[in-house]
């Protein structure tokens, strides 16, 4: 297998990252997931332009041209023979000579990198009747907005869910009202109650591409969305629940915390529907 490394098509089973990269040393770094199917990468532009915006707002230098990033990575995938899988883009501050908390010299390169893999393992059966969903605690810090390489809480909310049958938790912050719920360890939730989609807002969570993508689908097409605040309290009142992210995709929930919901609801089923014509569209285009 191979990978790309700063400007350049290595072995991918080589290690040429030094000890004192900063993305190794103090997770100062920023990665993107694409999804990757026959060749095409889906919403490249997008998922570019939230890693860049967030590398000017660390003061992160970006080293690549879009053209550039988007050659090498279609040149990858064709290496690595990568029919339907997985594009990981990550940028971190480079290497310290020293480690230090201290920002390098200005002058420091970026260390930059592409690894194109297969799609990961997911039992197709989360698709046709329901992913289960088990709550933790959000632990993570106050940067969420932007996607960091620093992901030990989020690891630690999925192997729980993974330790206990699950295939994603549900993450929850507290305030005076009670447990809200925030997103998952790789993905963003939506609710449906009635005709109405709830989806938490953006407050110190990720703005997900899919997300996005989604709630700009349903709105397209006559479906209500409202982005807030939605507390535990609320679920005893939820239809249905669906969970959004670049490999799950649109999914529907089957079950939180034992309590069963309707996977897919007739909502679901229609978002389902509508993102993947979005990704035709997408694949269409290029």
């Amino acid at each position: 297998m191979k990978a790309f490394l700063n400007g350049a098509i290595v072995e991918k089973a080589d290690k040429m990252i030094p000890l004192e990269d900063r993305g190794l040393t103090f997770g100062d770094g920023l990665f993107e997931v694409l999804r990757v199917k026959d060749g095409h990468i889906f919403f490249f532009e997008d998922h570019l332009s939230r890693m860049r915006n967030s590398a000017e707002f660390f003061g992160i230098p970006f080293p690549y041209s879009r053209d550039e990033i988007k050659d090498r990575a279609r040149e990858l995938i064709a290496l690595n023979g990568i029919n339907d899988g997985e594009l990981y883009i990550e940028l971190t501050r480079g290497v310290d000579q020293n480690r230090e908390h201290k920002y390098p010299p200005k002058d420091t390169p970026p260390t930059f990198f592409m690894l194109a893999i297969p799609l990961r393992d997911i039992d197709p059966m989360n698709w046709k009747s329901g992913a289960i969903v088990f709550s933790f605690p959000d632990l993570r810090h106050g940067l969420c907005e932007h996607k960091t390489i620093n992901l030990l809480p989020n690891v630690l909310a999925k192997n729980y869910a993974y330790q206990h049958g699950g295939y994603e938790a549900l993450m929850y912050r507290e305030d005076l009202k009670g447990k809200y719920v925030t997103e998952g360890g790789s993905s963003n939730y939506f609710f449906v109650s009635g005709n109405i989609v709830i989806t938490p807002e953006i407050d110190n969570l990720l703005p997900g591409i899919t997300r996005s993508k989604v709630i700009e689908r349903l709105k397209k097409n006559g479906v209500q969305v409202i982005e807030r605040r939605i507390y535990h309290e609320e679920l005893k009142k939820v239809d249905e629940v669906f969970l959004v992210s670049t490999v799950s995709m649109v999914m529907p929930v089957r079950m939180i915390d034992g309590k069963n919901f309707k996977a897919p609801g007739q909502v679901t089923k229609k978002a389902m529907l509508l993102y993947q014509k979005l990704m035709e569209e997408d694949k269409g285009q290029h």
